[in-house]
């Protein structure tokens, strides 16, 4: 069941609780990131966390770090080292804490609170010898993601960092944050978490690629003292002043990282379709992504059957193991009507195809233009939904397997990017900022629902397709989640 975390957006200093495991062994600090976890405990031994258990790795480190740079760390002495063919590799240079948390950059602070950083270039490099920028300022504990990077001062106070880029890992300015901390750490989808010098852990709101500062601090409710905090995949890892460890859950939407990177996802008809960057074209059979030959921008699966646009705005309709080419240009296409077929072309101007058109072999079909301006359009059993170049949310009503132009549109509260809608009517969205939400209240009776609720999923996304209980979730750099919901 998806259950929706409170968070009392209007006031700062919420509290959201957390359900936590606890995790055998003893640490003193920890990194998670890329899909893995390091650790290393008060004998600066060093762990790797494998199929549930901690695995000793040679070497003696007392801080490390994961993350799309790579697995680095730094020892008692401040010497760096960088995990490389299975074996700690000492590069020059001095910190004695280290973040690979960036595009593929490294940062950290030295012994007296300078702050260094590696552009991608060097992290990337074999080479012993690596050239470090100085960032100004001074920091105790710096750490970078995908919208910039978080850091603290021997103060406590915080500083985000602005235009820190894979080629700029500098940045080029610097913004206090209200609130006090003596760590903070940012997760691989922009996320960030902290602990203060009370041991509570808090939580950024609110931050996206628009707005990567957020809006407020959430005071997470963990019912213990904790020293440490990191974050990936959902994941929240934290560690007590005994060294004891946690491992919690940060949303309550029962989601799994799928394997894959995909730019659009549809699910539908107990099916799911994707395209990837390359506009490779995938399929989700018995839990593996199956590759399917042609090139696709946008794919949709329902019970019209499996269609998809290329980056020309051909369509394509899947037919006797085939793509067939069909009349017609669309940018963007739903199977996900009763039958029919539904989307937006380049001038966001909107077309159909009734039942009896998606159903014939005919390469030559009959759209029937819709009134209107829409930039993304889907279609379920009780009426369509879009959203136009403005964001605006619109339903259609008296859409039927042989009259899919509908009859009116009635404009819906909200701000949307996208919408989709389920085979059962359900409807799904992501909003500007990469939140999604699911429009309560639809039935029968009533195809426009009541309200919008916010999923709390964890991480922004970019899309999101709904069928039989699984919501599938893009983030912005093409992760995919699968996360069951009981609607």
């Amino acid at each position: 069941m998806l259950h929706i975390l409170a968070l009392f957006l209007l006031c700062a200093g919420a509290t959201a609780g957390l359900q936590c495991t606890v995790i055998p062994g003893n640490l003193k600090q920890v990194d998670a990131g890329a899909g893995k976890v390091y650790g290393v405990n008060d004998n600066d031994n060093i762990y790797h966390w494998e199929n549930n258990e901690w695995k000793h790795l040679p070497g003696k480190l007392s801080h490390v770090t994961v993350g799309p740079a790579g697995v680095w760390g730094v020892n008692s002495g401040n010497s760096i080292y960088k995990w490389q063919n299975n074996n700690w590799f000492n590069v020059s240079g001095l910190l004695k804490q280290v973040d690979a948390g960036g595009n593929k950059i490294v940062s950290g602070v030295n012994g007296e609170d300078s702050i260094y950083c590696l552009n991608k270039q060097q992290t990337l490099s074999e080479s012993s010898d690596l050239i470090y920028t100085n960032i100004e300022g001074s920091l105790k504990y710096y750490s970078c993601g995908p919208f910039g990077c978080w850091g603290v001062n021997s103060a406590n106070n915080i500083y985000y960092r602005f235009g820190v880029t894979s080629t700029a890992c500098q940045g080029s300015r610097w913004q206090q944050i209200e609130g006090s901390l003596v760590m903070v750490e940012v997760g691989a989808d922009g996320s960030v978490y902290g602990v203060n010098s009370a041991g509570d852990v808090y939580e950024r709101d609110g931050i996206s690629a628009k707005n990567p500062i957020g809006t407020y601090w959430i005071d997470l409710v963990i019912g213990f003292s904790a020293r440490h905090v990191t974050y990936d995949a959902g994941e929240l890892w934290l560690l007590t002043l005994k060294g004891d460890i946690y491992r919690c859950e940060t949303n309550d939407n029962q989601c799994t990282v799928m394997p894959g990177n995909l730019k659009q996802v549809d699910a539908g008809a107990g099916e799911v379709y994707g395209v990837n960057d390359g506009e490779s074209i995938y399929h989700w059979v018995i839990n593996e992504w199956r590759l399917i030959p042609g090139k696709l921008i946008h794919v949709t699966v329902g019970p019209a059957g499996v269609w998809g646009v290329n980056s020309g705005n051909n369509i394509y309709k899947w037919q006797d193991n085939n793509w067939v080419l069909v009349s017609g240009s669309l940018k963007q296409v739903d199977a996900g009507g009763n039958k029919l077929l539904s989307g937006a072309n380049g001038e966001d101007l909107i077309y159909c195809l009734n039942k009896d058109q998606t159903r014939s072999k005919a390469v030559e079909l009959n759209y029937i233009r819709i009134e209107g301006s829409l930039k993304y359009y889907s279609c379920g059993p009780f009426g369509c939904w879009g959203v136009n170049k403005d964001n605006k949310i619109y339903y259609r009503y008296d859409v039927t397997s042989t009259a899919c132009q509908g009859s009116r549109w009635q404009q819906i509260p909200g701000s949307l990017v996208m919408v989709e809608t389920g085979a059962d009517g359900s409807v799904f969205g992501v909003n500007s900022e990469g939140s999604v939400y699911k429009r309560d209240g639809i039935c029968a009776n009533n195809p426009i629902g009541t309200s919008w609720t916010q999923l709390n999923t964890g991480f922004t996304a970019s899309h999101v397709s709904y069928d039989a209980g699984e919501l599938w979730l893009l983030t912005q750099r093409g992760d995919i989640y699968k996360c069951e919901v009981n609607v």
